[in-house]
């Protein structure tokens, strides 16, 4: 072997070593890397604090491959999949299906029922009754669209691949971006290592979002102020594990947070404070690395967490 050859394989092996051990660290907000080595076995066992809340039904939609959720007016649940979108009513009852040209990577719904579906890069904005409405423009070419949510002023939408939330008006026109990097509040920014990032409107018109390289949720003004955040990377209950969670969240009607998390599936409740409550749903009631769990809850306080590895919707009284 030439000494050329030599030099090359070396110089791989250390990059590799370099990156297995820059990333957890970096990217996982641990101080050393012992504080990453997560004993992923531990979260595969629903811990002492589950809540009271047992399984309370099972919706299935008509269409398959389903990727996004939502809930709107009247309680209607809206589910997104590959080629299209179903309305069910409040007893999962397939009310109208129309289909879509593209996967339908993220749903919200105003309230007057106008549904804004993420297509790949751009959103679009449907009727009640399924009706195309608009067809926004992307905001950037390397646009891809996680996560939507309306306010009464505007419309958020997430971006992964830039690492920012659009701030559009209804009318479809960009008014701003918000998490950037903010050396005195935010030097990290969004630290996104895979494709789930997640943005719910407060009832206030303020912003929660998902940062979940840094496992913990913030809270922005409609403007982009940065203001407060919770959470922590941890294999305990209370916490959120592996390289990037929560993947998925939701406000309830009291406050509340539910969250989601991907592969070692964990479905919690925290209270408006960001303080832990319990936990709704641990891994032995799902199939192995499931991943998609988005949640909506609807104006009872019902939970639905999208059951894509089913094309179906659990729900939690």
């Amino acid at each position: 072997m030439s000494a050329l050859i030599k030099w090359f394989f070396v110089t791989v092996i250390l990059l590799s070593l370099a990156v297995w051990w820059f990333l957890p660290v970096r990217y996982g907000q641990c101080a050393t890397p012992a504080e990453c080595r997560y004993d992923v076995g531990a979260v595969k066992k629903t811990g002492t604090n589950s809540l009271p809340c047992s399984r309370a039904g099972w919706i299935k939609p008509a269409l398959s491959n389903v990727t996004a959720l939502a809930v709107g007016p009247s309680d209607r649940i809206v589910v997104g999949a590959k080629s299209g979108i179903e309305v069910l009513d409040v007893l999962g009852q397939s009310l109208l299906s129309f289909a879509v040209h593209g996967t339908v990577r993220a749903l919200a719904v105003s309230a007057n029922g106008d549904i804004y579906a993420g297509l790949d890069n751009h959103v679009e904005v449907f009727g009640p009754d399924g009706i195309r409405k608009a067809t926004w423009k992307s905001p950037h070419p390397k646009t891809m669209i996680t996560s939507i949510a309306v306010s009464s002023n505007f419309v958020f939408v997430a971006d992964c691949q830039n690492r920012v939330v659009w701030r559009f008006t209804h009318s479809g026109e960009v008014s701003g971006r918000i998490g950037d990097k903010d050396a005195a509040g935010r030097p990290e920014g969004f630290v996104l290592p895979s494709a789930f990032f997640d943005v719910a409107a407060a009832p206030d018109g303020s912003l929660w979002a998902v940062n979940s390289g840094m496992h913990r949720l913030e809270h922005f003004t409609a403007a982009g102020r940065f203001l407060s955040a919770w959470g922590r990377a941890s294999v305990e209950d209370d916490g959120f594990c592996g390289c990037c969670n929560p993947s998925n969240m939701a406000l309830a009607p009291d406050g509340s947070f539910v969250t989601s998390e991907k592969h070692s599936v964990r479905v919690k409740r925290y209270d408006p404070a960001g303080r832990f409550l319990g936990v709704i749903s641990g891994q032995k009631e799902w199939v192995k690395d499931s991943v998609g769990l988005d949640i909506a809850v609807d104006s009872k306080g019902r939970i639905l967490v999208l059951d894509p590895s089913a094309d179906g919707i659990r729900v939690y009284p």
